[in-house]
């Protein structure tokens, strides 16, 4: 990792204001005419704003400490308004916020730009797009471009500007690294839409595609390599397939592909599925070949990881055995059965611990389906992550040490798995 840039405190003297010396990687955006307000947290450190008129108050950290979905939760929460920034490395996603509700959205990512969106959705054409970016100008952005050349409509602009919004904000899912920082206050003046959904319903879209993204991750590496499969390229993919004509790497395919990393990873997911792409997983294993000299279709073997309801039912099985192996009685579990926290009555009707130690996760899901597929999924994992941490509990003082404390090692992974 590359050093990170560095401040050093240079403190006055005779009660002389103290001073800042900045590195330049840190000192090139700024300018005497924009000063900054110091925030202090302790001597450890502090925090440098460009504070508006409108900022209230703020919070910033680490998505190695806090999750997307831990950031948002407060901000929804809380029903807070201001701007949200990720960032990590060069990517940078903005979303503005009004009582707890996107209303806008901006990245430095290329596919998440208003030019490649409207391209995308197929409201300009390429040729349109690059005539309006040479219009552009500080005070006139693409999207006013765009309505004033009549390449596109007053209704179609708020729609792909909706539709980015939306992208963006799901988009954030995708990153576990980084850091972010929430101004409160006043959202600025100008754009604004209005999303379909209800935040909330949008969090948990995130989350899903956050959970999908991190099993792929695992399955489909960057240094996979990758080759075309013998049939001719799908309509419109053969960009792409000519990229993995004579093989490559999933990392170099992905630097091509105009799109999220949740959109590749379920692309390279069916293409492989079909035989249009042909993975190898190892590195040293050869190509196979027909005769004939042509790549073999050969699709990679079906992958089946656990959910996360099967997870969490796996753990609590463990912790039935092990239990049993301690010589205590695994009954104790089917206290909270008997008596489940208040607010999880309703999931817990009729459900009772099996002879494994696990449960019926499908009546379980049946009791909560009352809100739809999204909510009932995420209460579903939430009763099970209250009874997980019940039986855990209840079995510290029957286990030995160790036991217990790996099998909560392998609950904080779930957690963190989750995350």
């Amino acid at each position: 990792m590359a050093p990170r840039p560095k401040a050093t405190p240079r403190p006055g003297l005779s009660g002389e204001p103290g001073a800042l010396e900045l590195e330049r990687p840190l000192a090139a955006s700024l300018s005497p005419g924009r000063p900054l307000a110091a925030h202090f947290h302790s001597p450890e450190g502090m925090v440098l704003l460009r504070e508006p008129a409108s900022l209230t108050g703020f919070f910033a950290g680490s998505l190695s400490s806090l999750s997307v979905e831990e950031v948002l939760g407060h901000i929804l929460s809380g029903i807070r308004s201001g701007q949200l920034i990720f960032q990590h490395g060069p990517v940078q996603r903005t979303v503005t916020f009004r009582d707890g509700q996107p209303i806008f959205a901006v990245s430095s990512v290329h596919h998440e730009r208003l030019g490649s969106v409207v391209v995308q959705l197929g409201l300009v054409t390429p040729e349109q797009l690059q005539q309006a970016l040479g219009k552009v100008t500080p005070t006139l952005r693409i999207g006013a471009v765009l309505t004033r050349e009549g390449f596109l409509s007053e209704a179609n602009l708020y729609s792909a500007m909706t539709y980015l919004v939306r992208e963006v904000v799901l988009n954030l899912f995708e990153m576990s690294e980084g850091s972010f920082l929430f101004l409160e206050g006043s959202p600025p003046a100008g754009d604004s839409v209005k999303l379909q959904e209800r935040t909330k319903d949008l969090v948990l879209q995130g989350i899903k595609r956050g959970e999908v993204v991190a099993r792929l991750r695992k399955h489909f590496p960057d240094d996979m390599p990758v080759v075309a499969g013998p049939e001719s390229p799908p309509p419109g993919e053969e960009a792409l397939f000519a990229s993995a004509a004579h093989g490559t790497t999933l990392g170099a395919l992905r630097a091509v592909w105009k799109g999220s990393f949740f959109s590749f990873l379920t692309w390279v997911e069916e293409r492989s599925r079909d035989g249009a792409l042909i993975l190898q997983q190892g590195s040293s294993a050869p190509m196979p070949r027909r005769a004939s000299g042509t790549f073999m279709s050969v699709p990679p073997p079906p992958v089946a990881p656990l959910s996360p309801e099967e997870r969490f039912n796996a753990l609590l099985a463990q912790i039935h055995t092990a239990l049993r192996l301690a010589g205590a009685n695994p009954d104790l579990m089917r206290g909270f059965l008997e008596s489940p926290q208040p607010g999880l009555e309703a999931a817990y009707e009729g459900v009772s611990l099996g002879p494994d130690g696990r449960v019926d996760v499908a009546r379980i899901r049946q009791n909560v389906s009352s809100g739809g597929e999204a909510l009932a999924r995420a209460m579903t994992l939430e009763a099970l992550d209250a009874f997980v941490s019940y039986a855990l509990f209840s079995a510290r003082n029957a286990l030995p040490g160790e036991m217990s404390e790996r099998l909560y090692r392998g609950y904080r992974d779930l957690q963190e798995g989750l995350s």
